[in-house]
């Protein structure tokens, strides 16, 4: 009987760290709409690794985080379905890693702090692979041609460069605190409704019904497009104001916006459109194999959601981190 009740417990802690997780990757965004510190996209990315380290802990069942990354795919088309190629991979990319590392519990503190740090600096590659992409070397190239006449150096210093890998860095950083943080959680999570009663939530129908409507609204990766395309176009018109002291040829920025439109237009409207399709097709044929799962994560969902704008809204009285550590305790103690 005891074994019954362990086996039917475990479960409904996996299926709401499941929800939990489905609702980082589907309505995080616009749920922490008012968020006031930098990188938002990157607290909401660990987020969705350390429900991936507490389904590792609470959840020793072999191929539990697969199983999780594909109902979480699977929800993210049906609640997300303009959702993009790219973030399906971040996904698939988190949960496979997370399945490989969490293979052996023996190392789960390691464990933790590997996904944390590859999780966020694969995020960070992807969004520095895509400027390269799009705007080539040239703009790089004269990017540093332009810092180098301002601070007067003689020869060229990549700060390109020096910006990616410190980029890359912060990711590393953030990632490296979240493996330690989640991994420390996990092992207290058990004790925590005990030990803070104060923070439980009475769900209520009222709050199941006062969700914050999604704003659109430009998103930081898209705003680096038109601050690049802003640049080249100031660079082109001082090309023909000042000829003799351009940064930059005219042909050579010509080139540069010609090749960055033409290529997020064919990512637009051909490449982005036709991975995404190969990608939901292949999720599609998923759900029938995991038509109990998805039944019983939909009923979770409307109070789960609930739960997380509580918690973001209680932990308001603290500021930045201390009010994402707040906001995240509370949140395990409410789902746990």
């Amino acid at each position: 009987m005891n074994s019954i009740e362990t086996d039917t417990s475990q479960k409904q802690i996996y299926y709401r760290l499941i929800t939990l997780w489905v609702i980082c990757e589907a309505f995080a965004g616009g749920i922490m709409h008012g968020i006031k510190i930098p990188f938002s996209g990157l607290v909401i990315s660990s987020l969705a690794m350390i429900c991936i380290i507490l389904i590792a802990y609470h959840v020793p069942e072999k191929n539990a985080i697969l199983k999780a990354t594909i109902i979480v795919a699977i929800f993210k088309l049906m609640l997300s379905p303009h959702s993009p190629g790219p973030a399906y991979i971040a996904v698939f990319f988190q949960g496979l890693l997370g399945n490989f590392l969490f293979g052996n519990k023996k190392y789960f503190t390691a464990s933790a702090i590997i996904l944390g740090i590859l999780g966020a600096v694969e995020s960070a590659i992807q969004r520095l692979l895509v400027l390269v992409i799009v705007y080539g070397n040239a703009f790089w190239k004269a990017f540093n041609v332009y810092i180098n006449k301002l601070t007067g150096e003689k020869s060229i210093t990549n700060y390109t460069l020096f910006i990616a890998i410190g980029y890359i860095f912060i990711h590393a950083i953030v990632g490296l605190l979240v493996g330690i943080y989640a991994s420390r959680m996990a092992k207290r999570s058990l004790h925590w409704k005990v030990q803070h009663p104060e923070f439980l939530i009475k769900h209520t129908e009222e709050h199941q019904n006062n969700f914050p409507k999604k704003k659109k609204k430009i998103k930081a990766a898209k705003w680096i497009f038109v601050i690049c395309w802003a640049l080249l176009i100031s660079a082109y018109v001082y090309s023909w104001i000042v000829p003799g002291n351009a940064i930059i040829p005219k042909n050579e920025i010509m080139a540069m916006l010609l090749r960055s439109v033409l290529i997020i237009t064919t990512w637009l409207f051909f490449l982005s459109p036709l991975l995404s399709l190969l990608i939901k097709k292949s999720i599609e044929n998923k759900k029938v194999k995991h038509h109990e799962a998805i039944a019983v994560i939909t009923k979770l969902l409307p109070e789960s959601k609930s739960i997380f704008i509580s918690c973001w809204k209680f932990s308001a009285k603290e500021k930045g981190v201390a009010r994402l550590k707040l906001f995240t305790k509370m949140l395990i103690i409410n789902t746990i």
